[in-house]
């Protein structure tokens, strides 16, 4: 499998951000924006030579994805609510995305092949998503999968944090004031 990274940020992706292989050569640009309708992303070589792309379709609690390869749709992604949403059918592909987004660790599965899975990891400059992809060819389509999941992650992990804050202020109005400092 190859390895990629792809530099963290405390931002969803909106501009350019390039993946690096194990050598820390760039390997491929991810650019483009999310939430607007008709939005886009784009998965190109360093010199721009455009390789799979994907389109936001619809917005909202579940928004949907097209997913293009080499200017062909090959599959669709939703998000999808409820107790499944560790588990993301890719339609076209017949891929399973399945793991936990919040923490940045799933796999990409077809059938009981792992086509790709992501993980974080430290580098010398930084926190990581290394991506590990078994078919050179898939490299492009999972690089849009892992910003879109990157994108529903950071999404979980404000709405937990903002859970978190007003269920701690809600407690400690609850208990009075001599536990409030605790």
């Amino acid at each position: 499998m190859r390895q990629l990274f792809i530099k963290q940020t405390a931002d969803v992706l909106n501009g350019v951000r390039p993946v690096l292989d194990d050598q820390q050569q760039t390997a491929y640009l991810i650019s483009g924006q999310f939430g607007w309708s008709r939005a886009q992303m784009l998965a190109t070589t360093p010199t721009g030579e455009e390789l799979a792309e994907a389109k936001q379709l619809s917005l909202g609690l579940m928004p949907k994805f097209a997913l293009y390869y080499n200017g062909r749709e090959v599959g669709s992604v939703v998000r999808s609510l409820g107790f499944w949403r560790e588990v993301i059918y890719i339609r076209g592909l017949n891929w399973v995305v399945m793991g936990n987004l919040v923490s940045g660790k799933y796999k990409i599965y077809h059938g009981t092949h792992i086509i790709a899975s992501m993980h974080p990891v430290m580098g010398h400059d930084g926190q990581y998503d290394q991506l590990s992809v078994a078919n050179h060819s898939a490299e492009p389509v999972c690089l849009l999968i892992a910003a879109i999941m990157d994108r529903w992650g950071k999404q979980n992990a404000r709405k937990l944090a903002h859970h978190r804050q007003t269920r701690l202020a809600h407690e400690a109005k609850l208990l009075g004031p001599e536990y409030r400092n605790k």
